[in-house]
């Protein structure tokens, strides 16, 4: 059987005051693409519906969006942070720890590898650029589906043993970036300028945090789609790769 996908999803309006749940197309067509059966996960109130949605898809991916309130990780308002939406912030953390908890696969990418270091412990640069030197500009210019700048990837990691290189061209739309890392978790990718690109968890069977966004690069780029299908693979499989 093909695996079950949970996405997460945020909430837009259409028309005011009618609200939809909204989750960028390329998560949940590279899923279909690559044998999983995508499940958006609406933000929803009710504890019970989304602890049980995870309890029974095979993996969950946690995607990108809004800033996170540095209020979860211990911090004051910086003057340059984005627009906040504190209540996918608190249904997110929760659902990444229960997620982790139970030890499902689970990917974060771009705010979803954000969710995932705060939810564990960790903090993040609320705007990059006026928070650490030396910084590349991390919110590109360049269409959606084109890298422009390297990723190093560390040689004993998941992201190698998926994209099998240790130098991948991705692209970047991110003002905010990984500060400490949370305790458990491994820095297995980072830009030359040191943003932390990526991360996995030494203590869950299958943790992932991406900062740069392939989903919307795998539709054009099969290197990229390897993600997609290696995350669908194991969640069908259960097996843990070895690296």
């Amino acid at each position: 059987m093909r695996p079950l996908i949970g996405i997460t999803s945020t909430k837009i309006s259409h028309d005011t005051p009618y609200y939809g749940a909204y989750v960028a197309d390329g998560y949940f067509t590279g899923i279909a693409k690559a044998g999983g059966i995508p499940l958006i996960l609406p933000l929803v109130e009710e504890e019970e519906i989304w602890r049980e949605s995870i309890e029974r898809v095979d993996g969950v991916i946690f995607t990108g969006g809004l800033d996170i309130h540095p209020q979860l990780y211990g911090e004051g308002l910086h003057p340059k942070i984005g627009e906040l939406y504190p209540f996918r912030d608190r249904l997110e953390l929760a659902a990444a720890r229960y997620a982790m908890d139970l030890d499902k696969p689970v990917i974060g990418i771009c705010r979803g590898c954000q969710i995932l270091n705060v939810a564990q412990g960790g903090s993040l640069y609320q705007d990059i650029n006026s928070q650490k030197e030396g910084c590349y500009q991390h919110v590109q210019t360049a269409p959606r589906e084109e890298g422009t700048h390297y990723v190093e990837l560390e040689s004993d990691s998941r992201l190698y043993e998926i994209f099998g290189r240790t130098r991948l061209f991705t692209n970047s739309f991110h003002h905010q970036a990984v500060k400490e890392l949370a305790p458990g978790f491994r820095k297995v990718a980072a830009a030359k300028d040191g943003i932390i690109e990526g991360f996995q968890s030494e203590t869950h069977t299958f943790v992932l945090g991406i900062q740069f966004h392939p989903e919307m690069m795998w539709q054009k780029d099969p290197d990229m789609f390897r993600l997609a299908l290696y995350f669908c693979a194991l969640c069908k499989s259960g097996k843990v790769g070895s690296y």
